[in-house]
């Protein structure tokens, strides 16, 4: 699967691409939009570790059906932001996955229950910023995994 460079028209069923426009202070409400069951915001610094872009493996993909998830560069070469619409039986349209090269200056807002693959850097390991909406459930009410049937194999 060739991967293009992020757009913000091409994320627009999926995520909303965090940016300032014209150069201005830009408010970006997706953020810290409020979950749908009592909990909190919260934040977190991820540390993934690269891997080898000629063998990208992706085996799950995860949504959030009471929170958006922001991803917010700090420290980071490339990254894949990879998406898939939902099927009417909840599941992931695998057949139309969407994936995107993204870089260093590319912050990402995924919108609320939307099918993705985990974080993803390939270059170098990675200090990435990550806000989204925790359930006072506790972590298991959090997130739904999908273990993928066959892997996405994808290459940069």
């Amino acid at each position: 699967m060739s991967l293009p460079p992020l757009a913000a028209a091409d994320l627009a069923p999926f995520a909303t691409l965090v940016r300032a426009e014209g150069g201005k202070f830009t408010t970006i409400p997706e953020v810290l939009e409020p979950g749908d069951v009592p909990g909190q915001h919260a934040f977190a610094v991820l540390c993934p570790q690269p891997v080898d872009p000629q063998a990208i493996s992706i085996t799950f993909l995860e949504r959030h059906p009471h929170s958006t998830q922001t991803f917010v560069p700090l420290t980071v070469g490339r990254w894949i932001v990879l998406f898939a619409p939902t099927l009417s039986d909840g599941t992931p349209d695998l057949a139309n996955i969407r994936a995107f090269l993204a870089g260093p200056e590319d912050a990402v807002c995924i919108h609320r229950n939307v099918w993705h693959a985990g974080l993803t850097v390939l270059d170098r390991p990675a200090e990435v910023g990550m806000m989204m909406w925790r359930s006072a459930a506790g972590p298991a009410a959090d997130g739904i995994v999908f273990e993928l049937p066959a892997p996405i194999v994808l290459s940069v």
